[in-house]
């Protein structure tokens, strides 16, 4: 991901960079606060979810990843987890 813009309720425009391409859609993208969770789809098929809850004197950070497993190497899987972990904990 390289770029994210509101598109409307509950739309975002979305820029990506994959294997040195250039990508550039639509998704849907919903926020839930009182619940503390994000829910997102393309119509690739991916989708996912993540949701915050408490965890003691910390946070929990629940996260769900779907995605229709045809073209994606289980690297590029893996890399991106890791991505999203090193930024989840990250001191940001």
């Amino acid at each position: 991901m390289i770029g994210v813009r509101p598109a409307g309720k509950d739309r975002v425009q979305v820029d990506a960079r994959y294997e040195g391409h250039e990508q550039h859609g639509e998704a849907s993208f919903h926020v839930d606060p009182a619940d503390r969770r994000i829910e997102w789809a393309a119509p690739s098929g991916y989708r996912g979810w993540m949701k915050v809850d408490p965890d003691g004197a910390g946070s929990r950070l629940t996260l769900f990843l779907e995605t229709i497993h045809g073209s994606e190497r289980d690297y590029d899987i893996a890399a991106t987890l890791g991505a999203i972990r090193m930024l989840v904990e990250s001191e940001v």
